[in-house]
């Protein structure tokens, strides 16, 4: 009786697992679809809003660096040079008297 018992248990088991797997696999493919719906209609956008608005940040700073740092680096460069200069033919005048 025992192993009978233990018989049908384990077949009612294995169908009551079958079951929920089945059932998890269907929840997790309506789920995937949704997802995926919800990132098309939602996500999709501000995704697409956000590169726009890198792309936009991008070009701004690159016009920032073209028409106002590189100006300044080149005349700060051009400042040290000649002081540097400056200070190199002062230093060899000293040096010679």
């Amino acid at each position: 009786v025992v192993i009978v018992a233990y018989g049908l248990l384990g077949v009612l088991l294995l169908v009551v697992l079958i079951i929920a797997v089945f059932s998890l696999l269907v929840t997790v493919r309506l789920l995937t679809g949704v997802l995926r719906d919800l990132r098309r209609d939602t996500v999709q956008p501000a995704l697409d809003d956000l590169r726009a608005s890198a792309r936009n940040v991008r070009g701004a700073t690159e016009f920032m660096t073209d028409s106002a740092v590189h100006p300044v680096i080149r005349a700060v460069s051009i400042t040290r040079g000649i002081r540097r200069g400056i200070g190199l033919v002062a230093g060899i005048g000293r040096r010679r008297e």
